[in-house]
């Protein structure tokens, strides 16, 4: 374990290319920014990893309340370590995934040593099919159990490695309540691309971005980051 300073915070993490990669894109690039004039919002991430995001969350939010999903038990320590340990409030961390409904599912993490675990994944060879993975099981979850007595979710986090169509198709009626959302799309054969743009611009006005910029005619093979706010 390796240890540095973010900003105001002190974090954890366990293999440092890949941290020096989340925060480029995190903290560099800002990928989940938003804006809102709620000086409190609820913001839920799905797929939290080690809590970089939430550390960004909170430096953009000091006030916001946050719920954190992250189903690796490997990360989730890292995740507890770096929320616990900045004596962070108001935020709820969630070994679960989240998914279409309750149940035990494999999840695929880094079996290399290398302790690259930001790929983990529902779906097997989710990256380029060379990876060196094992399962393990987890347990998913759905939103619906969280959100008694919530009308708005102020921000609304996805980056699942591949399962975010999933997640958009059995969470529509949820999506009315959001605001802003941040969705990373991982490429994948069929017609994935098409069926989340489709979701999306259904109740967002949204904006594609490749490593950081935006782009008109993005390219389906690649690693996109969509951001979308709620049509008025």
């Amino acid at each position: 374990m390796e240890t540095t300073k973010l900003g105001k915070y002190i974090v954890s993490f366990p293999n440092s290319k890949e941290y020096h990669k989340l925060k480029k894109e995190i903290w560099g690039e800002g990928i989940y920014y938003f804006e809102s004039n709620n000086p409190s919002p609820f913001i839920i991430d799905i797929g939290s990893h080690i809590g970089i995001s939430v550390l960004y969350f909170k430096d953009l939010f000091l006030n916001s309340q946050i719920l954190a999903f992250e189903p690796n038990p490997i990360s989730f320590e890292f995740l507890k370590e770096n929320v616990y340990g900045n004596a962070l409030t108001d935020v709820t961390l969630i070994n679960e995934g989240v998914s279409s409904n309750y149940t035990e599912k494999t999840l695929y993490i880094d079996n290399s040593g290398s302790q690259w675990n930001s790929n983990s994944s529902f779906l097997k060879n989710s990256w380029n099919g060379k990876e060196n993975t094992k399962g393990i099981t987890v347990r998913s979850t759905r939103l619906d159990k969280y959100l008694e007595g919530i009308n708005c979710i102020d921000m609304l986090k996805i980056d699942t490695e591949g399962s975010e169509l999933e997640i958009l198709v059995s969470h529509k009626k949820i999506l009315r309540m959001v605001e802003n959302i941040s969705l990373e799309y991982h490429p994948s054969r069929g017609k994935k691309y098409k069926n989340i743009i489709n979701i999306l611009t259904e109740f967002f006005n949204i904006e594609i971005f490749d490593e950081g910029k935006l782009v008109k005619n993005p390219s389906k093979e690649r690693l996109l980051t969509i951001h979308g706010k709620k049509r008025k």
